[in-house]
């Protein structure tokens, strides 16, 4: 793993900007996207992807030409990931720079996940920074990981564990639009180890494992439970 015991794994879907569920229905949905309500393609297109890929695909695609921005960074994942159209991180990556350059916050995070795909780390790094300063946490987070190892950047560890520090605050606060309690997982590794700039501090670490075990990260419930000191916790987006 390329972030050994200091990766994370972010799942690409956490960004999607539309709800988990729609509040009207699918139908109700087509009929707004037709009519040019771009909120209402978006939400479309989200709704389509686990069952019907290809149709959101195709809904994210038209929106996107229109210039909602929204449908052109989750679209930008789709042709990472292949899912209902042929991988194509070039077009990935032009697509999640367009909503990112429209100031679309997850677009820069998704253009991050779309460079690290293409070993980019430079242009991730680039774009995860650009993600944190719109305040996207998990941008923050990656931003953060590769400061201290120097993954396309200069390693700059001092700033990575202030950056980790003020996303794992940030992101137990109800009002953060894009949290990052991974953040707590990975300052709680930091602690739990020690490290350049961080002394270990077992107590420290077991806090910040609690914080992210009660927001739902089951390492972080392991980790808590005794089952630190592993091999790392799995890069992965």
């Amino acid at each position: 793993m390329r972030f050994g015991l200091l990766s994370l794994c972010l799942a690409s879907s956490v960004l999607a900007q539309a709800p988990a569920e729609p509040t009207l229905s699918l139908a109700d949905l087509e009929a707004g996207c037709r009519k040019g309500d771009a909120a209402a393609c978006v939400d479309l297109g989200f709704n389509l992807e686990a069952k019907e890929p290809e149709k959101a695909v195709a809904v994210y695609r038209d929106a996107c030409k229109k210039n909602v921005l929204a449908a052109c960074s989750n679209l930008a994942l789709m042709l990472r990931d292949a899912r209902g159209t042929p991988k194509n991180l070039t077009e990935a990556a032009t697509l999640a720079k367009k909503a990112c350059d429209g100031k679309n916050a997850p677009g820069c995070f998704h253009l991050g996940l779309v460079k690290d795909a293409a070993n980019d780390f430079p242009g991730a790094t680039k774009a995860y920074e650009a993600a944190c300063g719109l305040q996207v946490f998990q941008g923050c987070t990656n931003f953060a990981i590769n400061l201290i190892k120097g993954v396309g950047v200069a390693a700059d560890p001092k700033r990575g564990l202030e950056l980790l520090e003020t996303a794992c605050a940030e992101s137990v606060k109800k009002g953060a639009q894009y949290p990052s309690l991974r953040s707590c997982l990975v300052l709680g590794q930091l602690y739990e180890r020690g490290t350049k700039g961080v002394v270990a501090n077992l107590d420290a670490a077991k806090r910040l494992y609690k914080v992210a075990c009660y927001g739902g990260l089951e390492e972080a419930c392991k980790r808590l439970g005794g089952g630190g000191h592993q091999d790392g916790d799995g890069h992965g987006h």
